[in-house]
C-alpha cells in the first residue's frame, strides 16, 4: 500500500489494524507531509520493528514532474505521467503578490465542454489523493506557492473521493497545512457531490457556469443534460438562506461563478443580465475568463469591450465581477488547453531531480 495521500483518518484505521496507539497515525503523517519521508525507513520515530514490518508492506510513492515550459509571462507548465503513459499537466502562475498552482485532478476530462481543449482528450484516469498531491509536493516551487485552484484537468466532482482525500491533506494541520481560504476547487455543479464538498471542506468553490439558460448552456456544457445549472442554483439558493457553508456567517469562504467569454455567443448583455437574475439572492462573484483559442473551433475570444460591457451590467447590479487575466498562452498553459501533451514533445528537459524542493520518489501506481 501506498502511505503517500492517505488523510489522517485512514492513518489511523492502519495503525489501529496493527494493534497500536492512534498517536501513531499523527507521526507517520507528519513524516508524510512536513517531513517529506521518501521511505517508511525514514521515519525514525516509529519503533524499528514496525519500521522493519511496513517497508515490506508498504511503500511513499509519489509523481516526479516529467518535464517543465515556461512561457513569456513567467507561468510553467509541469507534465505528470499517470500508470498506462497517460499525461496530466499542472501550470504553476506568478503574480505580484502570489505564485498560483493550477492541479489537475483528472487525465483528461468526460464533461465535453465545447470550448475546451482538454474535453478532447476524454477521460483516461482519474487521478489518485497521491497523484493530485504530488503535484505540490514534488514542485520544485512548493514553498513559494500561496494559492492552489483544482482548475487544471478534469472535473474534481468527477473524481470526488478523491479530491476530498487530496484535500484533507493539504488543509490538515498534520499535513501540509495549508488554509482552505487560499484553496478553490472548480466545478461544473455535480450533485450530490457539490454538497459533499460543502459539507466535508473549508474550501474556495467556483462554479463554471458559462451561460444562465439552458438552451445556451447545454450547446456548450453538454453535462448540463446530467447536472442542470438550475438545480445546482436551488441547491445554492436554499443554502444561502438557511446560512449553511460556504455563505457569509458559518467561517467559510467565497463562492463564485465562471463564465468564459466567448465571441457572440455569451458575452451579450442580455446574457449579462440572465445571469445577474440567476444570482440573484446568493452571496458570490463572478469571474469572466477570456477564452483562449486553439486549432479546430468556430470559437472565437470576446473583444475586450465586449467583456467590459457585460462586467458593466453585473456592477450596477452590485455584482462583484472580475476579468480575469489569461496567461502561460503561448505554452498551452492558460486555461481550458491543458491537453496532456507527451513529455517527449516539450521543448524543455524534465526538472532536475536534485533541486531543493523536489522530492524523490517513484511514479505511484494505480489508486490503492
Amino acid at each position: 500500500m501506498n502511505l503517500f495521500g492517505l488523510p489522517l483518518s485512514d492513518l489511523v484505521d492502519l495503525v489501529r489494524s496493527h494493534r497500536l496507539p492512534d498517536y501513531r497515525a499523527r507521526q507517520v503523517a507528519q513524516w508524510l507531509y512536513r517531513h517529506h519521508a521518501d521511505t517508511v525507513a525514514d521515519m525514525t520515530n516509529l519503533p524499528t520493528e514496525l519500521r522493519e514490518t511496513w517497508a515490506d508492506e508498504h511503500t511513499v510513492d509519489s509523481p516526479q514532474p516529467q518535464s517543465v515550459e515556461e512561457s513569456s509571462d513567467g507561468t510553467r507548465r509541469y507534465t505528470w505521467v499517470a500508470p498506462g503513459e497517460d499525461i496530466y499537466e499542472s501550470a504553476v502562475i506568478p503574480e505580484e503578490d502570489r505564485l498560483t498552482l493550477c492541479v489537475s485532478s483528472q487525465a483528461g476530462c468526460r464533461i465535453g465542454c465545447k470550448f475546451c481543449l482538454t474535453a478532447r482528450k476524454g477521460l483516461r484516469w482519474n487521478l489518485s489523493s497521491a497523484e493530485i498531491l504530488g503535484q505540490y509536493r514534488n514542485l520544485p516551487e512548493r514553498e513559494e506557492v500561496t494559492h492552489i485552484v483544482y482548475m487544471g484537468m478534469g472535473e474534481p466532482l468527477d473524481n470526488t473521493d478523491e479530491v476530498l482525500k487530496s484535500l484533507s491533506v493539504l488543509n490538515g494541520e498534520w499535513g501540509y497545512a495549508v488554509s482552505p481560504r487560499r484553496i478553490t476547487v472548480s466545478t461544473v455543479g455535480i450533485l450530490p457531490d457539490l454538497e459533499h464538498l460543502l459539507d466535508r471542506s473549508d474550501v474556495n468553490v467556483a462554479v463554471s457556469l458559462h451561460a444562465a439558460r439552458r438552451e445556451e448552456r447545454l450547446p456548450l456544457v453538454p453535462a448540463e443534460n446530467r447536472h442542470p445549472i438550475a438545480t445546482t442554483l436551488e441547491l445554492l439558493r436554499h443554502r444561502a438562506n438557511l446560512r449553511l457553508p460556504p455563505f457569509p456567517g458559518t467561517g467559510r469562504r467565497r463562492l463564485s461563478f465562471e463564465v468564459v467569454m466567448l465571441d457572440g455567443v455569451t458575452d451579450r448583455p442580455d446574457q449579462a443580465e440572465a445571469l445577474r437574475d440567476l444570482i440573484r439572492g446568493i452571496p458570490s462573484r463572478v469571474n469572466l475568463i477570456p477564452w483562449n483559442s486553439f486549432p479546430g473551433t468556430t470559437f472565437r475570444p470576446s473583444s475586450r469591450q465586449a467583456i467590459e460591457r457585460y462586467q458593466a451590467v453585473l456592477k450596477r447590479a452590485g455584482v462583484t465581477a472580475t476579468i480575469r487575466e489569461s496567461r502561460g498562452q503561448d505554452i498551452g498553459a492558460a486555461c481550458g488547453l491543458l491537453a496532456g501533451r507527451h513529455h517527449a514533445e516539450s521543448r524543455a528537459a524534465a526538472p532536475d531531480a536534485g533541486t531543493p524542493g523536489v522530492a524523490a520518489g517513484r511514479l505511484s501506481g494505480q489508486a490503492e
